[in-house]
């Protein structure tokens, strides 16, 4: 039997899954017809920033795993992979497979599947980092071996790898299987799951037009988990004599990324005055009711390469309105003007409310432009605009930031970070040892001080509302409570049945 994973499945790498129903099939998963069988409803809110994301997370989550899970400080442990050695000169990763696992439709996970799936998934795992990937082979049923060119931390950071059975997207080894393409997604449990049976039978997810119409249902008992509280909602449901919340801080901070070829970002000192322009605190105070933490720059504040002691932007509204009076236009109220498309989302709507009241009082004026995700994506990757506030994936491993601001990264449109960037995280991408690694996130933090890219907001905190009919065990502090998911029960006195 394998060492249990962190959690069920990670947030995948953009991409790697694009499809995200199929038919399961053979004695893998539970006939939907049994009788008695216990029933998980779930309720994700659809956002118009990401319409379909939340579902496809959720179908991730639940049948398809990963080679290794991640700790809070970005170091993999184990899951599909059993365990691994790093060679001597750091060329070499050799990748042991948990054994007796096998796919929802009853084969065998070999090691010649998984580097079939490594080949096919790694490129856009690893962005411009899959260069330093010299060749995966299968050795035996049971091992797998990447060679890398140079060494890199990068080469433990890239086992976070999806492994669906190649052909099928979600033909996964996870503890549930889909079994209906049609609304609502309905999953049921893989009774053969190396980890042993879900305590859960059938898990049926819907869809919402808002996260506020999913919480109404919860409320109404309709529902047994909302999959994503909405601020509004968190206080609220906190004092609920029915329903757990459980929150986590997400690998994910609100940032609000510049165009250094605008003409009104164009110098390096407008860019740094307007951050210390933003107080950041007061933003996770006022904007998300205190529901977040302060960003200090792109790295995971609990990465293992991270201090304290790395230099930041603090508030200094002084400095900064001084900076902005020295080329304020005669006769003019703002000394810089520019507009911020925002998502349209009620969170990204007030943290951009409060940033443009902060920017006010030093005297830059900030136009909020609502405008649809897609919208925003085409402007970043033609680099028509100015600002515009992002949710950008940041931790735990530095491979993640990497992939949303170096130029070539999978995850950046193109409108994001700049040479000297893309310099410092060449400078993570290729350390050869932990001192190194982290001499490198010093830099790369002095970097995005010296010449930012955008302003980093705040850390964002995810909640998940749990109808107390099931029983949930605790999950790691810190850590989505997603990843016991397999281990939830109906309560004894509360036992629900897809008949009822």
């Amino acid at each position: 039997m394998r060492s249990a994973p962190g959690r069920i499945g990670s947030t995948l790498t953009a991409g790697t899954v694009t499809a995200f129903l199929f038919s399961a099939c053979g004695s893998a998963a539970r006939s939907a017809g049994e009788n008695a069988e216990s029933l998980l409803r779930i309720g994700v809110g659809q956002v118009a920033s990401s319409p379909g994301q939340g579902l496809r997370q959720v179908a991730q989550n639940l049948t398809v795993e990963l080679l290794a899970t991640l700790t809070e400080e970005g170091r993999p442990r184990p899951s599909l992979a059993k365990d691994w050695t790093v060679s001597a000169d750091g060329l070499s990763l050799t990748v042991n497979l948990s054994p007796n696992v096998t796919f929802h439709d009853g084969s065998p996970l070999t090691a010649s599947v998984v580097a079939d799936a490594l080949r096919a998934m790694l490129p856009n795992t690893m962005g411009p980092a899959f260069e330093d990937v010299e060749g995966v082979t299968a050795v035996g049923d049971h091992q797998v071996v990447v060679k890398f060119r140079r060494p890199s931390p990068f080469l433990l950071d890239s086992l976070e790898t999806p492994i669906p059975k190649p052909g099928s997207s979600l033909v996964g080894t996870g503890p549930f299987a889909v079994v209906d393409p049609k609304s609502p997604i309905a999953f049921v449990s893989n009774n053969h799951y190396a980890l042993g049976p879900p305590g859960v039978d059938r898990i049926e997810v819907q869809s919402f037009p808002s996260v506020r119409a999913a919480w109404a249902e919860l409320l109404r008992d309709r529902l047994d988990v909302l999959y994503e509280v909405g601020l509004d909602a968190l206080d609220s449901l906190e004092t609920s004599t029915s329903v757990a919340v459980f929150t986590h801080t997400r690998h994910y901070q609100y940032i609000i990324a510049l165009n250094n070829q605008a003409e009104v970002f164009r110098a390096k000192e407008i860019r740094r005055a307007v951050n210390l322009g933003v107080d950041r605190d007061a933003i996770v105070r006022d904007a998300l009711n205190g529901h977040g933490v302060a960003s200090s720059g792109p790295v995971w504040p609990q990465n293992y390469g991270f201090s304290r002691d790395l230099p930041k932007f603090g508030f200094d509204a002084r400095q900064a309105a001084t900076t902005f009076a020295r080329g304020r236009v005669k006769g003019s109220a703002a000394s810089v003007r520019f507009t911020c498309l925002v998502p349209p989302d009620t969170v990204n709507e007030r943290l951009a409310l409060v940033v443009k009241r902060q920017l006010e009082a030093v005297g830059v004026e900030m136009v909020v432009e609502e405008a649809p995700m897609d919208r925003i994506y085409e402007a970043l990757k033609t680099r028509r605009f100015e600002a515009a506030l992002i949710d950008g994936i940041s931790g735990p491993t530095l491979l993640r930031p990497y992939q949303l601001w170096h130029s070539r990264g999978a995850f950046n449109a193109g409108g994001l970070g700049n040479a000297a960037i893309d310099a410092a995280f060449d400078r993570v991408r290729h350390s050869a040892n932990d001192a190194e690694y982290t001499q490198a996130i010093a830099g790369l933090q002095q970097a995005f001080m010296d010449d930012p890219p955008g302003i980093f907001l705040a850390w964002s905190v995810r909640a998940r509302a749990i109808s107390k009919r099931f029983t949930v065990p605790p999950s790691e502090p810190g850590r989505d409570i997603l990843a016991t998911l397999r281990l939830w029960k109906p309560a004894a006195d509360g036992s629900r049945t897809s008949h009822d």
